[in-house]
């Protein structure tokens, strides 16, 4: 599959669902973090860099934002079928105060790593609402870059496209 088709179906398939699940404006569990790791532009671009051959998919999301409460658990069903080295996924928090996280991950533990988003990072990456997806394929290009939640349905197909890629 060339990556102008990959492109097109990426876009199809996920702008589909846009029409399914609006967006917010404005596995395994394990216990809450401790401390989140907060990266701004340059720590996002060295985790990309640091995971060439692998996908990376970030989501913005927030604990406040009901449609990112449900685009975890799609984000953990793709956890449990890849494995980290072919698919790294970060859950990027753009909430004010890691206290928020830590409240909310004692009532929701996830498998998922949580990181919080200085600014800068949502802005670069033109986040406008949350929640809100970023795919790079193995290279560290973007494969997709869109607001909304998706479901695993829909997902997965892409992800495993660009991990068969790779």
């Amino acid at each position: 599959m060339t990556k102008t088709t990959l492109k097109y179906m990426l876009l199809l398939v996920l702008g589909l669902s846009l029409a399914l699940l609006p967006a917010c404006s404005g596995g395994d569990a394990k216990a809450p973090q401790d401390k989140f790791e907060t990266l701004d532009m340059s720590g996002v671009n060295k985790r990309i860099n640091d995971n060439k051959g692998k996908v990376t998919l970030i989501m913005f999301w927030a604990t406040w934002c009901p449609a990112c409460k449900t685009e975890l658990p799609v984000l953990e069903q793709l956890r449990a079928k890849y494995p980290k080295e072919k698919l790294d996924i970060l859950a990027m928090s753009v909430d004010d105060t890691d206290q928020a996280m830590h409240e909310y991950l004692k009532t929701r533990p996830t498998t998922l790593t949580v990181l919080m988003a200085k600014g800068d990072v949502s802005t670069e990456f033109g986040v406008r609402s949350i929640p809100s997806l970023v795919i790079f394929d193995g290279e560290g290009q973007v494969a997709f870059n869109s607001s909304g939640a998706y479901p695993f349905e829909m997902l997965d197909p892409v992800i495993g496209q660009l991990v068969k890629g790779q």
